[in-house]
């Protein structure tokens, strides 16, 4: 990604008075237009739909590649060993995972800071916080586990922990945690993945334990 085009989405998402329609659709087709240029795949793809940057008008018209197509084609614009980050689906349907590559973060740590602040946090600066996922060192090429330590560093009181050990819920720490956060009074947020909510709420459920926790307190 060019850095003209990296700033300017930069700043339709850090800045309000810049997202509008018209601005979305710009910066969209201008993206579009790049990535026909400079990722060979998809530029095929697309031609095979009939669709070129000189016939779309609209970010409606620009097409959507399907997820299956990440198991099997490098869909970026950089070539591969210059990405900044490389992004795995967890292969779970096929056994073959799905990569996403990022010649840089920026904008996906823009964007992720913006709309947690917004539409998480709601005007609040920090929480204190409990991540049920693994960290970046346990899972590198984890979309949500750099989500999660973005969430956990930017938006987490000094009491936040990551309560994974390695790729293992540690359920008894969770319990001691959450009974810290009750006995506080003070809002507690709890984030993960659904499933990482299974043991902690299966454990809950035998135990016959539950907590009542803060107002504002949030999963």
């Amino acid at each position: 990604m060019t850095n003209e085009i990296e700033q300017r989405l930069l700043a339709f998402i850090c800045d309000p008075s810049s997202s509008t329609d018209a601005t979305f659709n710009t910066i969209a087709l201008e993206l579009f237009a790049h990535q026909f240029e400079r990722n060979a795949p998809f530029r095929r793809f697309a031609q095979n739909r009939g669709r070129t940057p000189h016939s779309v008008r609209h970010w409606h018209d620009i097409p959507a590649v399907p997820i299956d197509a990440f198991k099997s084609l490098a869909l970026c614009c950089c070539t591969q060993d210059r990405a900044a980050r490389v992004f795995m689906t967890s292969g779970t349907t096929q056994g073959v995972k799905g990569k996403s590559f990022h010649s840089s973060l920026e904008v996906y740590d823009a964007s992720m800071q913006h709309n947690f602040a917004r539409r998480f946090m709601r005007g609040g600066d920090k929480i204190d916080m409990g991540i049920l996922f693994p960290d970046e060192h346990a899972m590198p090429n984890s979309s949500l586990a750099h989500y999660l330590e973005l969430a956990l560093v930017k938006f987490g009181t000094q009491r936040s922990h990551n309560l994974f050990n390695g790729t293992d819920l540690d359920i008894d720490r969770t319990i001691a945690t959450l009974t810290l956060a009750e006995q506080r009074g003070e809002p507690y947020a709890l984030l993960g993945a659904s499933f990482s909510f299974v043991p902690l709420l299966d454990r809950l459920r035998e135990s016959k334990r539950t907590f009542r926790l803060a107002p504002g307190s949030r999963i």
